[in-house]
């Protein structure tokens, strides 16, 4: 009965675990500040880009920037950690590396430098595994004053339509962006085997355990 009743206990939390993330509850941030590390005075162009689940690349041939911060350069933006930026010619695409569908919570933006100091629209194209494209835009205030005290990035947020998505392109250049928030809307691609898997080890135990009926 014991083991009956620790195996009945995983087996629910398990069912409630993946039942959160099938409710899309589960988020997380990618902050930017993985590795490799870098330092606040640095800028590299890159073509990857790797946080957690996600991988980020150029949309098209092109590359992206990351930046550690650059405190001490007024001409960019700070947020007090590293993040990605698009100038002339850059774009970002970004996807899961397990499969996963996922949405999109919130982003924080900026412009990229003085150079860009008008506000500028920041395009977002979601791709869903049926084929549908969704996409938004945001605006940047035009406004940054780098080590200043102004805050220099803005918090964005999605709407609904932006889950359960495969890939996501920026398309758009001038920008940077940092602290992006993810949501899954359904379970991990192995999550639905486990289930099974515990359902099976559910069974096969309760018919050990049952007791013989008296002939």
């Amino acid at each position: 009965m014991k083991s009956w009743t620790s195996v009945a206990v995983a087996f629910l939390a398990i069912f409630l675990s993946l039942r959160s993330y099938a409710q899309g509850t589960f988020r997380w941030t990618v902050t930017f500040d993985g590795a490799p590390e870098i330092q606040p005075s640095d800028e590299f162009l890159i073509r990857l880009y790797q946080e957690r689940d996600l991988v980020f690349t150029p949309a098209d041939e092109g590359q992206f920037g990351r930046s550690g911060g650059q405190p001490s350069l007024t001409a960019f933006p700070r947020s007090g950690s590293a993040y990605l930026f698009a100038m002339l010619g850059n774009s970002l695409a970004f996807r899961s590396l397990s499969g996963s569908r996922f949405g999109l919570v919130s982003v924080d933006l900026a412009e990229f430098s003085t150079l860009y100091q008008t506000p500028l629209p920041v395009r977002f194209v979601g791709y869903r595994p049926d084929g549908t494209i969704v996409t938004t835009e945001f605006f940047t205030d035009g406004i940054i004053d780098g080590a200043g005290p102004l805050n220099d990035f803005q918090t964005f947020h999605f709407g609904s339509g932006f889950s359960d998505l495969v890939r996501v392109e920026v398309p758009t250049y001038g920008w940077s962006l940092d602290n992006m928030v993810f949501s899954n809307v359904i379970p991990e691609p192995g999550a639905i085997p486990l289930l099974a898997l515990g359902a099976g080890i559910f069974c096969a135990i309760r018919m050990r355990t049952k007791k013989p009926t008296a002939r």
